[in-house]
């Protein structure tokens, strides 16, 4: 038996929950989310549509900047120089570094929350 279909929703929502943060959709973080957490864009095409940019922000609480940077990598390495396809209905999905690739941001609340922005290309390879 072949493995079950997986959405583009699922296929991306999977990819980023493997780098052991809480990842969500930009437009579904609950009131009660505890940081770190990861956030990516939910945005989906198809074959004819082109590269699609997309971010992804990683959220920390701490005093040092090693964390955030570290996991900004590890994206970064999972991704790779070449892309990396997620297989979903009806085709694949190919990540890409964007460019710039990672910008450090501070939120205003307190110094203590550290962001990574990360641009993000997908193409969709996919029938619709």
């Amino acid at each position: 038996m072949g493995a079950a279909p997986m959405t583009k929703a699922a296929a991306l929502h999977g990819f980023f929950s493997s780098f052991g943060m809480t990842a969500y959709a930009a437009a579904s973080v609950p009131e009660d989310a505890e940081l770190p957490y990861l956030t990516y864009e939910l945005i989906t095409s198809a074959w004819d549509g082109g590269e699609v940019g997309m971010t992804v922000n990683l959220w920390f609480y701490t005093e040092s900047e090693k964390i955030p940077n570290g996991k900004a990598e590890e994206l970064s390495r999972g991704i790779g120089l070449g892309g990396k396809i997620l297989p979903c209905d009806g085709g694949y999905i190919w990540l890409k570094r964007g460019a710039p690739w990672c910008q450090s941001l501070r939120d205003e609340a307190s110094p203590n929350i550290k962001r990574r922005y990360l641009n993000v290309t997908a193409e969709y390879l996919t029938k619709n």
